[in-house]
C-alpha cells in the first residue's frame, strides 16, 4: 500500500494514532469540536451519576446491613431521606482522585470497575432469563438472553485486554464481597434469580424421582412426626432428626383441634426454631375435628411424589390410665390406620415424658396433650390475652435433650413383631 511505519517507530516522533494521541477520535471525525463537547457531556453525566445515584445506592446497601462498619452511612435526612453522609463520602473519594492529577494512573482501575459492572448486569439478565424467573419480564422487543451473555463475556475479555493486573484486582474485590455475603447469609430477601434456580432444580429432581423404582439398598426412613408444635416436644424432634439428618425426609405434623386460624407468624417462628436447632424438617399444621381424623389426613396427603413419608413417629401415651375412652380410641385407631396405609410405625417413650409445655406455660394443643392437663376454656382465653405467642416463647428457649449428645458405643435392642395369622 506504500505505508512505511519503520521511521515512525524508530524515531518515536509520530503524532498520530491512538497510541500517540488522545485526540485521534476528533481527528477522524467530521467536526472536531463536536467530539470535545461529547466528552464534556459524558464526563458531566458520569459525575452527576456518581454524586447523586451512587450515594442513594450505597445508602440502601448500608440499610440492608450486609457488610459491617458501613451502617453509619445508612442514616437519611429530610422528607426524602437524603443520604447526606453518603454524599460527603462520595465527595471525599472524588476529591482524592482529582488530587492525583493523572488520569492515566487511575483510568485502568476505573475502566475495569465499569466493565465489571456491565458484565454483572448482563449476566444477571441472562441468569434471570434461563431460570424463568416470574419477576423478569423484559419489554424490549429485540432483547435476547444470548446477547446479554455475549455482552458479559465481551466485558470480561476487554477487562484483561486493557489492563490484566487491574482486572485481577477487580475480580479479587468482587469475589471477596460475594464470598462474604455467601458466608454471612444475611436475612434479606431480594427475590433474586438464585431462588428461581433452587425452585427449578427442586421441581425437576422431584419429578424425575417419580420414575425411579424403589430398591431395598436405597431405603430411607422418611418420617412423619406427630410433634404438635415442635418446640413443645424437642426430644421427639431431636430423636427423629438424629437419623434423618442430611439423608432423609422429616415432616413435623401439628394437628390443631381449634378452628381458630393459626397466623403465619406462628408457622414462621416454629420453622425458625427448628433452623436454630439445626434440624432439617418441614412443618405443616392441619385443622381437624379429632386427633385420628387429622392423623389420617396427614398420612394420606403429606409429601410429594417419592418425597413421601413411609414412617409415622409419635410419642407414647403415658396417661392412658387416666385419659377419656375417646382419647385412647383415637390413639389406638391411629396406630391401626398407620398399618392400613402401609406405613412403618415408631413410638418413642421416655421416662420423663416428651412434653415441656407445662414448664414454659405454652398454649395447650388438645390434640396432643393429656386430658387432665387441659384447663378450662376461660383460663385458656385469659392466657391467650396476656401471654406471648407459644412459638415466640419457644424460639428463644432451646432445650437440650439426650439425643443432642454423643452417646458413644452402646447396644440397641430391636424387636421384630410378626403377625402369623393365629388360629
Amino acid at each position: 500500500m506504500g505505508w512505511n511505519f519503520t521511521d515512525c517507530i524508530q524515531s518515536q516522533s509520530c503524532e498520530f494514532g491512538l497510541a500517540n494521541s488522545v485526540k485521534v477520535l476528533g481527528q477522524v471525525s467530521g467536526f472536531y469540536y463536536l467530539i470535545t463537547a461529547g466528552v464534556f457531556a459524558a464526563s458531566l453525566s458520569s459525575a452527576l451519576g456518581f454524586l447523586v445515584s451512587a450515594p442513594k445506592v450505597f445508602q440502601c446497601l448500608c440499610k440492608d446491613k450486609i457488610y459491617p462498619y458501613i451502617i453509619f452511612f445508612a442514616k437519611g435526612y429530610g422528607k426524602n431521606d437524603e443520604p447526606l453522609r453518603a454524599y460527603i463520602l462520595c465527595y471525599i473519594i472524588a476529591i482524592a482522585f482529582i488530587l492525583i492529577a493523572e488520569l492515566n494512573t487511575i483510568a485502568a482501575l476505573i475502566s475495569n470497575f465499569f466493565l465489571c459492572s456491565y458484565c454483572l448486569i448482563n449476566f444477571s439478565c441472562f441468569h434471570a432469563s434461563i431460570t424463568n424467573s416470574p419477576g423478569w419480564r423484559p419489554s424490549f422487543q429485540y432483547y435476547s438472553k444470548w446477547t446479554a451473555l455475549f455482552g458479559a463475556v465481551v466485558s470480561v475479555v476487554l477487562m484483561f485486554l486493557f489492563t490484566w493486573w487491574a482486572a485481577l484486582v477487580t475480580f479479587c474485590i468482587i469475589l471477596f464481597l460475594f464470598g462474604y455475603v455467601n458466608y454471612s447469609k444475611p436475612q434479606i430477601n431480594w427475590g433474586s434469580s438464585v431462588q428461581a434456580v433452587t425452585y427449578n432444580m427442586a421441581l425437576s429432581y422431584s419429578v424425575s424421582l417419580t420414575g425411579v423404582e424403589d430398591h431395598v439398598k436405597n431405603f430411607r426412613p422418611q418420617c412423619l412426626v406427630l410433634t404438635g408444635p415442635p418446640n413443645q416436644r424437642p426430644a421427639l424432634v431431636d430423636f427423629v432428626g438424629s437419623f434423618t439428618k442430611r439423608i432423609s425426609l422429616m415432616i413435623c405434623g401439628d394437628i390443631i383441634l381449634d378452628r381458630k386460624t393459626q397466623p403465619q407468624e406462628t408457622t414462621d417462628s416454629l420453622v425458625e426454631w427448628m433452623n436454630k436447632r439445626k434440624v432439617r424438617s418441614f412443618y405443616t399444621a392441619l385443622f381437624a375435628d379429632n386427633f385420628r381424623a387429622g392423623a389420617k389426613q396427614l398420612l394420606q396427603a403429606s409429601g410429594l411424589g417419592k418425597l413421601k413419608p413411609n414412617t409415622l413417629v409419635l410419642g407414647f401415651k403415658t396417661n392412658w390410665r387416666d385419659s377419656a375412652p375417646e382419647s385412647i380410641e383415637d390413639y389406638i385407631s391411629t396406630i391401626y390406620d398407620t398399618f392400613d396405609y402401609n406405613y412403618c410405625l415408631c413410638i418413642l417413650r421416655m421416662m420423663d415424658g416428651l412434653d415441656i409445655s407445662e414448664d414454659f406455660e405454652f398454649e395447650v394443643n388438645q390434640g396432643f396433650e393429656p386430658d387432665e392437663n387441659v384447663e378450662s376454656q376461660d383460663q385458656q382465653t385469659n392466657e391467650e390475652d396476656t401471654a406471648d405467642d407459644m412459638s415466640d416463647e419457644g424460639s428463644s428457649d432451646q432445650i437440650n435433650t439426650v439425643f443432642q449428645n454423643n452417646q458413644g458405643k452402646k447396644t440397641i435392642d430391636v424387636y421384630w413383631i410378626a403377625d402369623d395369622g393365629g388360629e
